[in-house]
């Protein structure tokens, strides 16, 4: 082989060697750099996971027995056994259960949140009038979910106080109160560090849309729930007469649903006095500590049987259950005469326009039902369409509020009778 062959072979070799040694030096860099990555990577976890914790310190806990195994479904499954302390929103025991009567919206909206929430995914949009028991009914289907595969959390907004945040793990309860200006970024951190378990339903329960904290608050839920939409569910409860405007399209990104939930009927009432159990726990809001002359309603002396006692009492608590069997006549009289001060408007009323998301207090006044896939308002008492009738004293006024409550037999004749002495006067 020529000199100058051999020399230029020999030249090569030295290089290849210098590209093999420079490739290993890469390689060790490399191997190097992926250590430091994973170290850097491990530390800035830990710093965000330290500073969670830290801001988590904010928010004071109280733990305790979630003490579930004394709830559910009794005698045939038409009355529902709840720990009174969740609705309260505290730890506190005191043994106190509260008997719900599962009239048929009660079932129907067990059977929403199964099969449209659990099971489909949707986001569940409950509402409808005061006092139709949206909140119980929630809190008690949440009290039947399977420990072993769900936990859920309730925030509980209010108008003017703290908010009350309840969550529930296996055995395990814990309960917060964050101040109303925390409302927003706050609850982002605040679902952050909830605890997790297999899958999660959680429950957002009085929003107003008036109310730009409950806004604030509601937008960082469904952060929440698109975060891992195949673990997470969402349940907003409000006594909103309706949603206001809303965007077909926004709704279908979201998986938005909706149920409404209507107002009680005297049929319900009375058979829900029929257990004794049941009936002993309200009696004491039965009693009509308000004289008939007040009421401008001739009533019964002497002893009076179950169903003497909640005729009474209908006419003025109406479609409200809270009226009914959580507040005695003279509350009720009070909150009444109250919000009939403050009526602004009855046609908007009626119409279900006034108290969609009113700042004041007028949808204490108003009850609905739904007929045909269409939700009817209507005054929520023979006592509340006697005084807004007078107020008005417009015969126009009557037949609107008679046409408004079809399908609530009782009240319907009370308009009626109304209507045919204000045409002859």
């Amino acid at each position: 082989m020529k000199p100058v062959l051999i020399m230029k072979q020999t030249k090569l070799e030295g290089e290849k060697q210098q590209l093999a040694a420079r490739e290993k030096r890469l390689r060790g860099d490399k191997k190097q750099l992926g250590v430091r990555e994973r170290q850097l990577r491990d530390k800035k976890a830990k710093l965000r996971e330290e500073m969670k914790e830290k801001k988590q310190a904010a928010f004071t806990w109280t733990e305790s027995e979630a003490r579930l195994d004394g709830m559910g479904f009794c005698k045939e499954e038409k009355y529902f056994r709840l720990d009174c302390s969740y609705l309260r929103g505290t730890n506190v025991n005191s043994g106190e259960q509260l008997l719900l009567y599962c009239r048929k919206a009660f079932l129907e909206q067990f059977r929403f949140l199964r099969e449209q929430v659990l099971e489909h995914g949707a986001l569940g949009w409950i509402q409808g009038s005061p006092g139709t028991g949206k909140t119980t009914t929630t809190l008690s289907f949440c009290m039947t979910l399977d420990r072993n595969e769900w936990s859920f959390k309730c925030i509980r907004l209010k108008a003017r106080s703290n908010t009350c945040v309840v969550e529930v793990t296996g055995n395990k309860r814990r309960t917060c109160s964050v101040a109303k200006e925390s409302e927003g970024e706050q609850m982002k951190l605040l679902l952050e560090g909830l605890l997790d378990g297999k899958k999660s339903l959680l429950v957002l329960d009085g929003y107003l849309t008036h109310q730009e904290s409950h806004t604030r608050a509601l937008v960082a839920c469904i952060g929440w729930r698109d975060a891992d939409r195949q673990n997470r569910r969402l349940v907003v409860v409000t006594s909103m007469a309706s949603r206001g405007k809303t965007y077909d399209e926004e709704d279908r990104e979201l998986g938005l649903k909706e149920h409404i939930v209507p107002s009680w009927r005297i049929d319900e009432y009375l058979e829900a006095v029929q257990f004794d159990e049941f009936y002993n726990q309200v009696a004491p809001s039965l009693e009509m500590n308000v004289t008939g002359e007040i009421l401008s309603l001739e009533m019964t002396t002497g002893s009076k049987s179950k169903q003497q006692r909640v005729r009474h009492k209908h006419y003025l608590a109406g479609g409200s259950c809270r009226y009914m069997f959580d507040m005695t006549a003279a509350e009720v009289l009070r909150c009444l005469d109250l919000a009939l001060e403050s009526a602004p408007n009855l046609r908007n009323l009626l119409r279900g326009h006034a108290g969609v998301s009113s700042e004041d207090i007028t949808n204490r006044l108003i009850a609905s039902t739904v007929t045909q896939q269409t939700v009817v308002w209507f005054p929520v008492s023979k006592y509340v369409a006697s005084n807004l009738a007078a107020s008005r004293g417009a015969v126009d006024t009557l037949r609107k509020m008679w046409t408004s409550c079809s399908g609530q037999r009782d009240l319907c004749g009370h308009l009626l009778e109304m209507l045919f002495f204000e045409e002859v006067r």
